[in-house]
C-alpha cells in the first residue's frame, strides 16, 4: 500500500522550483506505487462517497477512477519540487482500464512537461501523465494545467 504522502514531496520540505527552471519537453521520471483495497476505502471516505457499490465492472468492485488524482502532482513534483502558491487550473482524464477494488494493483506513473507559457501576465505550465500496470496495461492518462507563482 502506497499513500500519496509517501511518494509526493511536500511544499517546504526542500526548495521549491521557480517558473524559470521548468523545461518544456522535460520527461518526468517513473514513480511506482500500489493501490490497495485499503487505499480505495480511505479515498472513498475522504470524498464522503455514499454509495461505493456504484463502482463495479462486470460484477467486480472497482476503485473510484479518480483515486489516481491524488497521485498526479507527485509525478511532476518528483522532478520539480513544489513551490508555495501553485494553483491547479484544469485536469483532463482518460480512463482506459479499471483498478479492481478487491486486489492490490501495482502501478507505474510517468509524464512529460508539455508546455510552459505566459498569458495575461500569468505563468502557466502543462504536463501529462500516464498510469500503467506493471504489465504495461494503460490504466489512465491525464493532462494537467497549473498556474505558477512569480
Amino acid at each position: 500500500m502506497t499513500r500519496p504522502s509517501e511518494v509526493k514531496p511536500r511544499e517546504g520540505a526542500q526548495p521549491g522550483t521557480p517558473y524559470a527552471d521548468f523545461e518544456a519537453g522535460a520527461l518526468l521520471p517513473e514513480m511506482q506505487f500500489t493501490i490497495t483495497p485499503e487505499i480505495n476505502q480511505e479515498y472513498l471516505a475522504a470524498i464522503d462517497e455514499q454509495d461505493a457499490t456504484y463502482y463495479t465492472y462486470k460484477g467486480r468492485p472497482v476503485c473510484a477512477p479518480n483515486v489516481l488524482s491524488v497521485y498526479l502532482l507527485a509525478v511532476l513534483y518528483r522532478r520539480y519540487p513544489p513551490i508555495q502558491g501553485i494553483v491547479v487550473f484544469d485536469q483532463l482524464w482518460k480512463w482506459r482500464h479499471p483498478i479492481f477494488a478487491d486486489e492490490n494493483t501495482d502501478l507505474v506513473a510517468f509524464g512529460e512537461v508539455t508546455e510552459k507559457f505566459e498569458k495575461r501576465d500569468r505563468k502557466w505550465l502543462k504536463f501529462t501523465a500516464q498510469f500503467k500496470k506493471t504489465d504495461g496495461t494503460l490504466v489512465a492518462e491525464a493532462a494537467h494545467t497549473l498556474h505558477l507563482p512569480e
